[in-house]
């Protein structure tokens, strides 16, 4: 999708996405045995407050925060269980002051096919609206007056156009992250055009396939894990599953992305911010050392 075309004004100018998808069915393996016994998103952290929270608290907080009212949570058969305690006891104790102003729904993932297809399972929450998409084992934080969510869902409204949230990152880190080709638009400074997508990509490709102008050598722009998607994302996952086009055995998120940005204009914001993941031992005790009060 080329510049000029990004520059136009999308269908969904102006709209907010009010809903979001948290998926959060993966097995956790690498938190194992500790995830054997309680679902990884409620592991506890200690917030900059002192408060110890569990993840999905400190998720929920971030998009309240951005105007989010409703929240479908995409777990594993049964894993519901364990949130619905949650809430409840949170609401029964008058402790949800972060998060009561959000309507929680679940759907079920019954099979790990991938965190494509975790998305896809929550399609009928969208009710055909644009919808915001976010990581189930990152928070985020922030000096900016408007959090990371915020900002991402900023720019959606602004363009009306799919906008995935980035951040300038590394070319030693890149293999983690999709990562973007773009070209930054005249008017906005910080938001992209974007023209390929690749996941997880290594420095060979980026190299030849990625380099954003304006950019330091040996940094790309890859995703910060949050996404405002429009519907047409999740008829592209619904051709992914029916076709049972996978790769690594998986249907891919990523992968969507990019047919989504071949057939639409698609930007990329930087936020800022800071993305802090929770995913396994070592990311977690880093994040805890992130959140932790200062004196």
């Amino acid at each position: 999708m080329n510049v000029s075309d990004a520059s136009a004004l999308g269908r969904w100018r102006g709209y907010r996405p009010r809903r979001a998808i948290v998926p959060l069915a993966g097995r956790a393996s690498r938190l194992w045995p500790a995830s054997l016994a309680i679902p990884k998103a409620l592991f506890p952290l200690i917030d900059p407050d002192g408060v110890a929270r569990p993840v999905i608290g400190l998720i929920l907080a971030e998009l309240q925060k951005a105007g989010i009212t409703e929240v479908c949570l995409v777990t594993g058969p049964g894993d519901d269980r364990a949130y619905r305690r949650f809430f409840d006891v949170l609401a029964r104790a008058g402790l949800d002051a972060d998060t009561c102003d959000i309507r929680v729904t679940f759907a079920t993932q019954p099979e790990p096919l991938g965190f494509g297809h975790a998305i896809w399972c929550g399609r009928n929450f969208t009710v055909d609206e644009p919808v915001l998409v976010v990581l189930g084992d990152h928070v985020y934080t922030t000096n900016a007056p408007v959090t990371c969510a915020g900002q991402v869902l900023d720019t959606f409204a602004r363009h009306g156009m799919a906008t995935s949230g980035v951040a300038v990152t590394p070319e030693a880190d890149i293999g983690g992250f999709g990562t973007v080709a773009a070209v930054e638009l005249e008017e906005h400074q910080g938001t992209y055009a974007v023209s390929e997508i690749v996941e997880k990509p290594d420095v060979a490709t980026a190299r030849s396939r990625l380099r954003v102008p304006g950019l330091a050598a040996g940094t790309y722009l890859s995703w910060f894990g949050i996404h405002a998607m429009t519907p047409r994302l999740f008829e592209i996952l619904e051709d992914d599953y029916r076709l049972g086009r996978k790769e690594r055995g998986e249907i891919q998120l990523t992968s969507a992305q990019g047919r989504l940005c071949a057939e639409e204009p698609y930007l990329a914001a930087v936020v800022s911010g800071t993305r802090h993941d929770t995913g396994d031992p070592v990311a977690w005790l880093a994040t805890q050392d992130a959140l932790r009060p200062r004196q």
